[in-house]
């Protein structure tokens, strides 16, 4: 096992940005692709200066520029939340950093709740996550007891952190959607590289520069996918995220909920869910009075909600999501 400072596909943590490097980034979210010469222009620097901090930023692990999409494009057939309690002979966050050390986990939680952590699990299927929870996740020491909530459906995802506080009524965020196999093999090759040139994403899947031009426009326009800069956001100043996890009302329906939680400011992640909650949502917010307001004004206010349950970040642990390396998988004509 690679160790974590090691691994480049992890995100670190830095205390803060500096002004130049917060607007490099804010324009990246918006635009992972965005030329250098733009991104000078609109930051007021030389091109060479955009060019070396963007590339100093993800050399550094600060950011990735990588395409966002349904995981079952990159071969994840399913997912599940894990709430996971610890016991006081070792600190939570030790156990955190060894659990992103697992493949499976993308996404660790310190939270201060019901649950001490959260673990994002990715697998192909509900039988390598079984054996990933039984043969990893349950052997790291410390761990009291895992509560598996596992996703019927990823419902929206908006990991561009500035239009999430800033929501406008058209913004669709990233929800799944039926593609055919080349669409899905554009994804994938842009998973690993968000900034590669189309000419050389044709030639690796031997179609022409202007089909992969015309179907990457297509996938960002239907929002199924899109190339953004990646990056812990407690590194950007939103310090106050939580998860949110609900329990729908009799005679609502969760989808109407969903859709509902993603049409508010601050919403980033949304999962339809088995197990104790019915939907999971993630909110960032830069102040604690800021999101309280949110659930406040907002959440508590939707048709639908009988009952919510607010875990508060302490720490976050991110990587990046990368193919599963299967060509039966790159080659499926359906998400």
């Amino acid at each position: 096992m690679k160790d974590l400072l090691t691994t480049p596909d992890y995100l670190r943590l830095v205390a803060s940005l500096d002004d130049l490097d917060r607007k490099i980034v804010s324009l990246l979210q918006s635009d992972g692709r965005m030329p250098f010469s733009r991104i000078a222009r609109e930051v007021g620097v030389t091109e060479k200066t955009a060019r070396s901090r963007v590339l100093d930023l993800i050399e550094q692990r600060v950011m990735q520029i990588t395409a966002v999409t349904d995981p079952s494009v990159l071969g994840y057939g399913t997912a599940a939340l894990l709430g996971i309690t610890t016991r006081p002979n070792r600190p939570a966050s030790e156990i955190a950093q060894e659990l992103q050390k697992i493949p499976a986990i993308d996404y660790v939680v310190v939270s201060t709740s019901r649950y001490n952590l959260f673990a994002e699990l990715l697998c192909r299927d509900r039988a390598a996550l079984q054996a990933t929870i039984e043969n990893e996740v349950g052997k790291v020491d410390g761990i009291q007891t895992i509560e598996v909530m596992p996703y019927l459906s990823l419902h929206y995802q908006l990991a561009h952190f500035e239009a999430a506080q800033n929501k406008v009524p058209d913004e669709t965020g990233v929800r799944p959607r039926e593609i055919d196999a080349m669409d899905v093999r554009i994804i994938r090759s842009l998973s690993e590289d968000g900034r590669k040139p189309f000419l050389q994403v044709a030639e690796e899947l031997g179609v022409s520069e202007g089909q992969v031009r015309l179907r990457f426009k297509h996938l960002t326009d239907t929002g199924t996918v899109h190339v953004i800069a990646l990056i812990n956001p407690m590194g950007l100043q939103y310090r106050s995220m939580a998860w949110i996890a609900i329990n729908v009302a009799s005679g609502h329906s969760a989808m109407d909920v969903a859709d509902d939680l993603a049409r508010l400011p601050n919403t980033t992640y949304i999962a339809i869910c088995a197990g104790r909650y019915d939907i999971l949502t993630e909110f960032i917010c830069q102040s604690d009075r800021e999101l309280l307001e949110v659930i406040d004004r907002n959440v508590r206010m939707l048709p639908g909600i009988a009952r919510l349950e607010i875990s508060i970040y302490s720490d976050l642990y991110y990587k990046r999501l990368t193919p599963i390396r299967d060509e039966a998988v790159a080659a499926s004509a359906a998400i």
